[in-house]
């Protein structure tokens, strides 16, 4: 190893130690089990350590991947509790931080990072199959909001989501790759129903949703109109990364889940844990 090379790793161990000294200082002083889940997902999130990997001004702290991964591992050694997991924080959260503007930012990658919001993916479509430009779900715009209308298919975690990354055709006469805008979709309204894909086994891993005149402000309307394709491939870069790093679970490694209808927002957080960090 030359001296160049020696210096340079000496100080990234440095930096290192240093992050985590940072972190457990912070675990020793926040980390309470008797605390509701939403209570220590909201410390952990606003404290930039569920997500630590997003830029700052997205409750993240720029860190790489490689130093993300010891942030969770660190967590997780402590007997904490991890981050809230799912496609809020795996798909969501980062495209956001990188298409959204930062009010879109402080609305939603805010209740990604503190559990308040689980979210879903509506992307596939039955009719399109792996032609994912060839989607035929589409929205109209009615004033300040667009009137959303068709099919999304092998949704995971739709029956638990509070918003939907939701792709549909915003102008029908452009080129397929064209003409798609991409909105954070609530998903607790009129006009969206999610119906279960069961297996011979009774298990439903996957859901159907249904989409019929639901309303989305323009205002959710992620990265620039008619823009989506281009936001949906940030979207799926992430995914492969992710997946191939392990992540995508819907409740990370703890089982607790985020947002509203899951359940656990009110629950003990030291129940989700197992050994010492559950006291």
């Amino acid at each position: 190893m030359t001296t160049t090379a020696a210096a340079q790793g000496a100080t990234e161990r440095r930096e290192d130690d240093a992050l985590l000294q940072e972190l457990r200082a912070w675990l020793k002083d926040n980390w309470d089990p008797d605390l509701s889940v939403g209570e220590w997902w909201e410390r952990l999130g606003l404290a930039g350590w569920a997500a630590p990997s997003l830029p700052a001004n997205a409750y993240g702290r720029d860190l790489s991947r490689a130093d993300a991964v010891r942030v969770e591992q660190e967590i997780a050694a402590h007997g904490a509790l991890g981050a809230p997991g799912g496609l809020g924080l795996l798909l969501a959260a980062p495209t956001i931080a990188v298409h959204g503007t930062q009010a879109q930012i402080d609305r939603y990658v805010r209740g990604i990072v503190t559990g308040q919001d689980a979210w879903c993916q509506l992307f596939s479509e039955p009719q399109a199959g792996s032609d994912l430009a060839g989607l035929q779900t589409k929205a109209v715009r009615d004033g300040d909001e667009w009137v959303v209308t068709g099919q999304k298919v092998w949704t995971s975690g739709g029956q638990i989501a509070d918003y939907g990354m939701l792709l549909a055709r915003t102008d029908p006469e452009a080129p397929k790759h064209r003409g798609i805008s991409y909105f954070a979709l609530p998903m607790h309204q009129p006009g969206v129903e999610v119906r279960p894909l069961r297996e011979m086994t009774g298990r439903a891993l996957f859901n159907e949703v249904f989409l019929t005149e639901a309303v989305v402000a323009d205002d959710a309307r992620i990265g620039d109109l008619n823009d989506g394709w281009r936001v949906a491939n940030t979207t799926l870069a992430f995914e492969r990364a992710g997946l191939g790093a392990g992540g995508g679970s819907a409740g990370g490694g703890s089982g607790a889940m985020p947002g509203s209808v899951a359940g656990h927002l009110e629950r003990r957080a030291g129940d989700f844990v197992a050994g010492p960090g559950r006291r």
